[in-house]
């Protein structure tokens, strides 16, 4: 009799694998957009259960050579027998010695979902089980195989070398997995994948972006566009598709005239068969029918919008441009040749609004930080429940604080030079537009000056001049959080060997005058940790900054952060600035939509975000409208007024500020109903 299955250890496994099979409905739409059914040779490098390959297959493909690997020795097994035609390879795809087990080292079509592990999972081999490498080894078994790709000329090699070894530290296992796939394609072949929204935006995703323009031509982008796709990944999904070129001399020559087709694709089109089986219910193959509508889109120019899709001809010229002025600050740039880049942060507007300005001559656009502003995220402790304390009064020298967390929940008294306010959670969000330190209740332990007795007496002379002994109550909490098992599962671990407390450990030296650092004693805070202005990173309504009346509170990782230093801006006119509907609209269009609907505004949002060019006299007046803002309160419209009369250079109408506000609104009414789509499923 079989063992039984631990569901809830499976699961776990899974997730921690990346393993969100696809589906073969949505291997279908893929494959048939990527013409599998005339690739002589197709592969899925990361195979999982074979829906990609069995996908291909249904469409009529019929390939001399049909492959597929699979790190994950029970989901293997799955495939070769489901697939044996495929000769079904199991190993790690970005080693070596699994390339050289398959018949090609390039295919007509490299189609897959790769695994989305994040980072943090990767940090030791073998963690997720199913020999899952770790991300050092990932980065040398890809450039090592990038040898053997006979697709990659010397220079192409060379190139591709630059950018295994560029990608960031920070980057999920698909990251390297878009690179190792885009080396196996053939010259003329195309690449298929499924790649989580997010690759539009986020920083570490630039580089494959780059990759993407310089080696390949964009030919669809498909977006999910309420996040159905995938039961169990709360992440809107995006499926790519592109044809290998020739290596370009540059990325970013494209001519805005040169397009993709972008498709956007609602719940509503989605049924039993796949994510288009409702736009034609009676078809045995809604992807051929579907490939053509969208192929005369790319024909025609002229776009489709519907209860079900959305789709344009979009400018590779535009996505060019935003890109260029991204990669220049990317540390891995500069091996790539590239010439005459602008070093400027700041993207382009997005379609709608770009159709809002209109042509003609209008405003320099900028970028924010241009202006002196410095963009960033909130604190990031590593152990919350240790490092936050709940506020309950003060006599002026000591507070009475609650702690909760790690088994322990009590009541204690903490000096109040160790503790400071911190806006930790939306929650504590007020109506208006300021957040006043007098109103925060959480506090963060800011325990820099002071040590336990035992830590000043191992810690030598440094120690003794450096830290006062802890007071009783902390310092007792302090030792027994130290001994307290963290986690579950068995894999309980020590507060002090948590990845994010580690390195707050630091050994003394005497001869340099550094004093040693011990686990509860956090960094030195960041300027950007003590903002001026905040954006929660979540927003499940329209997103909204707020102003912190005091600059020694300290802002929580939920909250990208903004701070004046040495700016063009002050502190209300930055309020007023970001709650304009011109920002709020460049937000709606271009942050990342989360599976239930919230908007997730980053950093990385705002860096990117274009500003208007103000002169003295408007950014006087815009200070004077966020001081009104921050008072009472009141709605935005003067504050659009005025912004959207800076963007067009002339007076705007009435009707060019109640549309500009509209684009907001739609942006939100959008979100709204994908939340409704995503409850009632």
């Amino acid at each position: 009799m079989a063992a039984p299955i631990d569901h809830i250890r499976e699961a776990e496994r899974r997730k921690r694998l990346g393993q969100y099979f696809s589906g073969v409905g949505l291997a279908r739409l893929l494959g048939k957009l990527a013409q599998a059914d005339k690739a002589q040779s197709i592969i899925d490098p990361m195979a999982g259960i074979g829906d990609m390959l069995a996908g291909c297959l249904a469409l009529g493909a019929r390939p001399k050579q049909l492959s597929a690997v699979e790190i994950d020795p029970l989901v293997e097994t799955t495939c070769a027998r489901r697939l044996p035609e495929a000769g079904c390879v199991l190993g790690n795809a970005f080693s070596t010695s699994t390339l050289l087990k398959l018949p090609n080292r390039e295919w007509d079509l490299v189609i897959t979902n790769p695994p989305y592990v994040r980072y943090q999972s990767m940090t030791l081999a073998g963690d997720a089980g199913g020999n899952c490498p770790s991300a050092i080894e990932v980065r040398s078994n890809l450039i090592e195989s990038l040898e053997q790709m006979t697709a990659l000329d010397e220079i192409d090699k060379r190139l591709f070398r630059a950018i295994a070894r560029g990608y960031s530290g920070l980057a999920d296992l698909a990251v390297p997995s878009w690179i190792l796939c885009a080396a196996m394609v053939t010259l003329g072949g195309r690449l298929a994948l499924v790649v989580p929204e997010s690759w539009l935006s986020r920083d570490y995703a630039v580089i494959v972006q780059y990759l993407i323009l310089r080696w390949f031509r964009i030919e669809h982008i498909v977006e999910d566009e309420h996040a159905a796709w995938f039961n169990g990944a709360q992440i809107k999904t995006t499926l790519l598709v592109a044809r290998r070129v020739r290596r370009r001399d540059g990325a970013f020559d494209w001519r805005e005239d040169e397009t993709f087709v972008r498709t956007r694709i609602s719940a509503k089109a989605a049924g039993p068969e796949g994510p288009i089986s409702r736009l034609f219910p009676k078809s045995q193959k809604p992807e051929v029918l579907f490939a053509n509508r969208l192929a005369g889109v790319s024909n025609s120019k002229t776009g489709i919008k519907d209860d079900f899709v959305s789709s344009t001809a979009a400018s590779l010229g535009l996505v060019a441009e935003n890109l260029k002025k991204t990669c220049s600050k990317q540390k891995w740039f500069a091996a790539m040749g590239e010439r005459n880049t602008e070093r400027s942060s700041v993207s382009n507007p997005t379609e709608c609004l770009a159709a809002w300005l209109g042509p003609g001559q209008r405003r320099a656009i900028v970028s924010l930080e241009s202006l002196g502003v410095s963009i960033g995220q909130g604190l990031r402790t590593g152990a919350n429940d240790f490092f936050y304390v709940t506020y309950i009064e003060d006599d002026g020298v000591r507070a009475i604080v609650s702690v909760s967390g790690y088994g322990i929940t009590e009541i204690i008294h903490v000096p109040l030079e160790y503790l400071r306010s911190v806006i930790r959670r939306q929650s504590e969000l007020p109506q208006g537009y300021v957040i006043r330190q007098s109103a925060l209740k959480y506090r963060v332990l800011d325990l820099r000056k002071t040590a336990l007795s035992e830590d000043i007496r191992r810690g030598g002379t440094l120690a003794r001049r450096t830290y006062v002994p802890m007071p009783k109550e902390l310092s007792s909490l302090v030792r027994r959080i130290s001994m307290a098992d963290i986690g579950t599962n068995g894999n309980a671990k020590s507060i002090v060997s948590l990845s994010a407390v580690a390195p707050n450990v630091r050994n003394g030296d005497l001869d340099k005058g550094c004093p040693p650092r011990f686990w509860y004693m956090l960094p030195d805070f960041a300027p950007r940790h003590q903002p001026d202005v905040i954006v929660p990173r979540v927003n499940g309504g329209s997103p909204k900054a707020w102003l912190i009346n005091d600059r020694r509170v300290l802002a929580d990782a939920n909250f990208s952060t903004l701070r004046v230093h040495n700016s063009k801006l002050d502190v209300h006119a930055l309020l007023a600035l970001i709650n304009s509907s011109w920002c709020r609209s460049f937000l709606e269009l271009g942050a990342s939509v989360m599976g239930g609907g919230a908007l997730k505004v980053e950093a990385t949002h705002l860096r990117r975000m274009p500003v208007p060019s103000l002169n003295e006299s408007e950014r006087s007046q815009l200070s004077l409208l966020g001081r009104r803002l921050a008072t009472t309160a009141e709605d935005t419209h003067d504050i659009d007024v005025l912004v959207a009369s800076a963007l067009l250079g002339k007076s705007a109408s009435k009707q060019q500020v109640g549309a500009l506000s509209q684009l907001a609104e739609e942006g939100l009414m959008r979100r709204k109903n994908h939340k409704t789509k995503m409850e009632s499923r």
